[in-house]
């Protein structure tokens, strides 16, 4: 018997199928302008399909950097909001990009994907509000640049505008800048929000921060 030629070939389409890992990742995207949270929703040799609040359009390059460490570069080739499609400018090994992270006994937490942005924040320490500049985000902490000492240890606030304040404690201390690390971290969805809106890119022409009172 003569088989149809409408009917499709099971082992090509079986094949192709093959070729796409269905995951649900938290992952960096940068584009030429801004840093942002994402979902890598699906996973091939040659491409992804990401899910983020922040406008992309086709054309653009894009960098992509999962929790692993793993980065993939590649141009934006459709946009349907929230997702966009990236096609790398290399074909990858899909089981290699994701590997988990090698830890060391240095590396006791998960690495924490920073997102860089520039904002005005307040910070309230021991019953003073300080002013200064966050310089990243993450899910877990933030840097900021600030000019009057904080201690390490010291409990803060964080004041983000548009965000809810943050229960933080100073992790480092360096020229001028410090680590904050999150009591509780931000969720996904509310950082991921937020990331898309205008407040993250808001610049402050505030005098410098005023150094707390030596009466106080």
């Amino acid at each position: 018997m003569t088989p149809s030629p409408h009917v499709t070939n099971p082992p090509v389409l079986a094949q192709r199928e093959a070729r796409l890992t269905t995951i649900l990742l938290i992952a960096r995207l940068s584009t030429a302008s801004r840093d942002d949270l994402c979902r890598v929703r699906n996973l091939s040799s040659g491409g992804m399909r990401i899910e983020t609040l922040s406008p992309v359009e086709p054309g653009e390059r894009a960098r992509v950097e999962l929790k692993n460490g793993a980065i993939v570069e590649g141009v934006v080739v459709w946009s349907r909001h929230p997702e966009i499609g990236l096609r790398f400018d290399e074909a990858v090994d899909v089981t290699e990009l994701l590997k988990p992270p090698v830890r060391n006994a240095k590396a006791h937490l998960p690495r924490s994907l920073r997102l860089a942005t520039r904002c005005p924040v307040t910070l309230r320490r021991n019953g003073q509000l300080l002013s200064g500049a966050l310089q990243d985000i993450s899910l877990g902490g933030a840097r900021i640049a600030l000019s009057c000492a904080v201690q390490l240890g010291d409990p803060v606030v964080l004041g983000i505008p548009g965000l809810d304040p943050r229960r933080a404690v100073v992790r480092w201390v360096k020229a001028g800048y410090a680590g904050l690390a999150f009591c509780e971290m931000i969720a996904f969805d509310d950082l991921s929000r937020w990331l898309a809106t205008e407040q993250r890119k808001a610049t402050s022409n505030a005098a410098p921060v005023t150094p707390p009172s030596q009466n106080s």
